[in-house]
């Protein structure tokens, strides 16, 4: 529950100062801004309240027959001719531009004319009809504190005028006996503190709301100014990342193609065959390098919009095995059997052969590096009900935890901490094979579980395919590395 020291730590600090007992905000264009949006909310509500008013002081006529029989006439006046017409025209008065405005201390009158209007029946009636009609204003407190939007500070200050004047008139005009008054001021003057407090508590939520809104505002303001920056800031990155492979390949190209001229002897003898072993470790080394550049330049085209897709129709088969063909001999040398299961179909498709055969490069490689000796990667397809076509690589590598798996696919990420890293490379591949599939309608996903393996689930949609039921004899191939 709020209590005032919480009311003014909450509201004391930044641009919504609040003054807790009159609960109006300390800035005028803050307060002035949080009336218009309270009005707009507040017009339906007031309008329903009003015109509900009417009916509920009209229907309560007939207890006037019964209570207050010796001024029937005088009251069916104050409540029919007086009363139930203010509160009709006050509901009009909402809908006019010039009145608006004022629907809510409009509102507060109402209330005020029905509770005088009550009390000015307990003035004409006997001592007996006037003591039972103070049950009256009861209602009326929890009318203007509680059900239209009314302002806190005009509801407590209707509330406090009914209070004194039926104090007044059940001390001096029509008094009522001593014991009866005491017990009937007692109820009301709880019900209006219960009244006043219910209607603070809600004007204090109202105006929470009110800062809660604003705040939310700006912080959505700031994150779209923060996601501009963000991708203001990605954007040059990978033009940046453009510009230096662009700039690195060149004298890399001529340094892979010297080392290659060196290894050769094409100009005559090195004279030690250190110089060659050398001169091989630099080719190496340099189209390592150049691989790594290249997949830089793709991703930050990828990134950038602007890697373009050089399609024609291929054979998705024919890629994977030209691709199995380039890590066959690093397999081998890891000691980890590939197995390809191929196909029936040829699955003949619209798409790159370049981009596609780097997408398979990048799976088969990590599917090997990240399977231990005696291991195995297999090499499988599948065509889903919906004409899609899968290609999926199972490894029973060391896997991956359920939680890391969307963290592969970010640029330069590896699972393990970089000051302990058994294995090698850039973390390029996935995220590049992801951009190149997002390029050809389709997804990568993994499925995987730490030290069990991973599958890698390439996934083609089958508006690209050409091709989903050809015939042909259902021969199996299996390569051992």
């Amino acid at each position: 529950m709020w209590t005032i020291g919480r009311i003014a730590k909450h509201f004391g600090e930044g641009k919504f100062k609040i003054d807790i007992f009159s609960l109006h905000f300390k800035e005028k264009e803050v307060e002035k801004l949080y009336n218009a949006l309270e009005l707009r909310k507040a017009l339906p509500v007031i309008r329903l309240s009003l015109t509900g008013a009417v009916l509920i002081y009209a229907v309560f006529g007939i207890l006037d027959i019964y209570a207050i029989p010796e001024i029937l006439y005088d009251a069916w006046i104050i409540r029919f001719l007086i009363i139930c017409p203010i509160f009709t025209l006050a509901a009009i008065s909402t809908f006019w531009e010039t009145t608006k405005p004022y629907a809510q201390p409009i509102s507060a009158i109402c209330v005020l004319a029905s509770g005088s209007g009550v009390i000015a029946m307990i003035a004409l009636a006997n001592p007996i009809g006037g003591a039972i009609y103070f049950a009256g204003l009861v209602p009326v407190f929890i009318y203007s504190c509680c059900v239209p939007p009314v302002r806190f500070l005009h509801a407590t200050a209707v509330t406090i005028i009914l209070i004194v004047l039926y104090f007044v008139v059940t001390t001096i005009v029509n008094p009522v006996p001593y014991l009866i008054w005491l017990e009937n001021m007692f109820f009301l003057v709880c019900a209006a503190a219960m009244s006043i407090f219910a209607s603070y508590i809600q004007e204090l939520a109202r105006r929470k709301d009110f800062i809660n809104m604003r705040m939310l505002d700006e912080e959505r303001v700031k994150s779209d100014v923060l996601a501009e920056k963000a991708q203001a800031a990605n954007h040059s990155k990978s033009e940046f990342l453009a510009i230096m492979s662009h700039e690195l390949r060149t004298p890399l190209n001529a340094i892979i193609g010297f080392s290659e001229i060196l290894e050769k002897e094409m100009f005559g003898p090195l004279g030690k065959e250190q110089y060659k072993e050398y001169s091989k470790d630099i080719n190496v080394s340099g189209q390592h390098l150049l691989s790594i550049i290249n997949d830089i330049l793709d991703l930050s085209k990828a990134e950038a919009g602007k890697l373009v897709l050089q399609e024609e129709q291929v054979s998705i088969v024919d890629i994977v095995n030209s691709t199995l063909r380039i890590i066959r001999d690093h397999a081998a040398e890891r000691g980890v059997r590939l197995a390809f299961d191929v196909p029936v179909n040829e699955y003949i498709l619209i798409g790159d052969p370049r981009l596609l055969a780097q997408v398979f490069l990048n799976l088969f490689s990590n599917a090997v590096k990240f399977t231990h000796k005696g291991g195995s990667v297999a090499i499988s397809f599948k065509e889903k009900t919906n004409g899609n076509l899968c290609v999926m690589i199972k490894d029973t590598g060391i896997g991956i935890d359920a939680e890391n798996i969307e963290k592969v696919f970010a640029p330069f990420v590896q699972i393990e901490s970089s000051m302990a890293r058994s294995y090698e490379g850039t973390g390029l591949g996935l995220p590049l094979s992801k951009n190149i599939m997002e390029l050809h309608d389709g997804s990568i996903r993994l499925d995987s579980r730490l030290g069990e393996g991973t599958i890698a689930i390439v996934e083609f949609p089958k508006e690209r395919i050409v091709n989903s039921h050809l015939e042909g004899e259902n021969t199996h191939k299996l390569a051992r590395g």
